[in-house]
């Protein structure tokens, strides 16, 4: 490996860790209406942080690395549109229900493009039952779209 062109050592991504990133999403995801209903912001803030960071491991588990311990160079194994897709889900207007709820959603987004190519990359099994739990939190936020298209 040439440590010019990448400056970290890399593995391959792990399908068993993969299969856990996709089930956590959503149990992380299931805490949020609690969080923001209890006004719990700095709370909703670490989870979505969280939430941001399945999303990264799991674009780089698709192009075939586990995300990097102690990365300094991140940016090198994402590409432009998977970077720019990420840091859109930075930007928070204010502190507050509709700041986490935009974020969230922008993120389920993200996961739902890159979790059906990962089941079918690495021959896992999409979390229905996480993501059913996680709806039905969801729906008790008033603010929580109906629907998320991802076309």
């Amino acid at each position: 490996m040439n440590p010019s062109i990448w400056p970290d050592l890399l593995s391959p991504a792990d399908a068993i860790h993969v299969q856990r990133t996709l089930e956590q999403f959503w149990n992380i995801l299931a805490t949020l209406p609690d969080l923001i209903q209890r006004r719990e912001n700095l709370l909703a803030a670490d989870a979505t942080a969280r939430l941001r960071r399945f999303v990264l491991e799991m674009m780089l588990a698709l192009n075939g690395v586990a995300y990097p311990t102690d990365t300094r160079h991140l940016n090198t194994y994402l590409s432009d549109t998977q970077r720019a897709a990420v840091e859109k889900t930075l930007l928070m207007p204010t502190v507050g229900a509709e700041s986490w709820i935009g974020q969230a959603v922008a993120l389920v987004v993200i996961y739902r493009w890159y979790a059906p190519q990962l089941v079918e990359k690495y021959g896992l099994r999409y979390p229905r039952a996480a993501e059913e739990a996680a709806w039905l939190r969801l729906r008790g936020l008033p603010d929580w779209p109906l629907v998320i298209a991802t076309e």
